[in-house]
């Protein structure tokens, strides 16, 4: 193995040279570490002349893993990497592959190992864990295989950039949109609660002079106003998920869940609705949230279960670091055809005189799932009933 103390002079001026013609156009940044002089010597008299896609290219030179590292720092914006295998060690390449792909945690920037002492690694196992573009010995690589691997290589870095671009542009989009639904729906609100308000008053002080027809429209000003506020307030609720500061806790469910019915205590004591609930695990997630989602559950399993004491069976299951939830009614049920439906926002299969409520209700539920790195589910047989299963995880990779 070629031992390499530091750049000579040659290739300082060539290094200069090379970085005052870049900043001229927008250059791809190759890094090319090893060891052997000859290798970058001949990497450079192959690429420095090359264009890809129109662009030209500029050689970054390392000669041992560590200064890759360094340079890899320096220059956030690498496309590609054409590295040696074996250098200070025996698996200093990979190692350096480890540092780019978990501790940087780049999963953009395009690999291609070369090696001049192959069986040093296993190339399967190597390019499958660590997104490898190609694994090569050095004698493999001639001018044209190396043209032809750079130029693949630059390619697959440039859709990845051009996909995480457009991922950026969406979520600013989607942000935007959320707060322009959060502060419509806010501002709404104060002359919504004039309108029902004031006619409201109307029907007290005057309904008794007005004829039949005119008391009716007055009522149905009434009763549309204040769907039109319960709408209204799912959309904050919805859209506020998206502004809310999360605070993510270990959460005891049983806990959660005892607040969720304390809010519905009211709908819960009037229906003589009887609950049956299991033992309950905990999960890593925000209380507000979580709350939030088993309020609609529960409200959603009372209101499609017509007549009195409906029942809701509530339970877990823990599995693989995720908890999946049941909530479980003897309703109405869902046709199977439907349940892709009933789980999108404003989203309807009744009408308003048959369950009233904005079908915003699962919307929020899932929303919070996917929050949470989980999902929402339904299960459900038309007569029978329906169990809707909240997926979340015991503990979170990221927050």
């Amino acid at each position: 193995m070629a031992q390499h103390a530091g750049m000579d002079e040659d290739e300082l001026i060539f290094a200069a040279e090379d970085e005052a013609g870049a900043n001229h156009e927008q250059a791809w940044l190759l890094l090319v570490v090893d060891d052997e002089p000859d290798v970058h010597a001949v990497t450079r008299l192959t690429l420095e002349k090359e264009r890809f896609d129109g662009r030209p290219v500029r050689l970054l030179n390392a000669h041992s893993a560590a200064e890759g590292r360094s340079l890899l720092a320096a220059h956030p914006d690498i496309a590609l990497i054409l590295l040696d295998v074996v250098m200070e060690s025996d698996d200093a390449g990979l190692r350096f592959v480890r540092h780019v792909r978990e501790e940087v945690g780049n999963h953009h920037l395009r690999i291609v190992l070369r090696t001049g002492q192959p069986g040093i690694a296993p190339p399967r196992e190597i390019v499958q864990r660590y997104e490898i573009d190609d694994y090569r010995t050095k004698t493999e690589l001639t001018s044209e295989r190396l043209y032809v691997t750079v130029a693949a290589a630059l390619r697959c870095f440039a859709l990845l950039e051009a996909q995480a671009l457009r991922e950026r542009e969406l979520l600013v989009s989607n942000q935007e949109l959320e707060r322009f639904a959060y502060v419509a729906s806010h501002d709404l609100q104060t002359p919504l609660r004039a309108i029902v308000g004031l006619t409201q008053l109307l029907q007290r002080r005057h309904g008794g002079s007005l004829p039949d027809e005119g008391q009716s429209l007055v009522s149905e000003v009434v009763d549309s106003g204040k769907r039109l506020s319960e709408l209204i307030r799912n959309l904050l609720e919805f859209s506020d998920l998206a502004q809310h500061q999360r605070a993510w806790q270990s959460l005891a469910l049983d806990s959660v869940l005892a607040r969720a019915r304390e809010r519905l205590r009211t709908s819960i004591d009037e229906r003589q609705a009887r609950i049956e609930v299991a033992p309950l695990p905990s999960v890593q997630g925000d209380p507000v949230m979580l709350e939030q989602a088993l309020v609609n559950l529960l409200d959603n399993a009372l209101k499609f279960q017509p007549g009195a004491a409906p029942w809701i069976g509530i339970d877990a299951v823990t599995e693989g670091g995720v908890v999946e939830l049941h909530v479980r009614d003897h309703g109405i049920g869902i046709a199977e055809a439907h349940l892709p439906k009933v789980l999108e926002g404003f989203q309807r299969l009744h009408t308003q005189e048959e369950f009233p409520g904005s079908g915003l209700g699962l919307a929020i539920c899932r929303k919070v799932a996917r929050l949470h790195e989980g999902s929402l589910s339904a299960s459900s047989e038309p007569g029978v009933g329906s169990t809707f299963s909240l997926r979340l995880p015991v503990a979170h990779a990221s927050h």
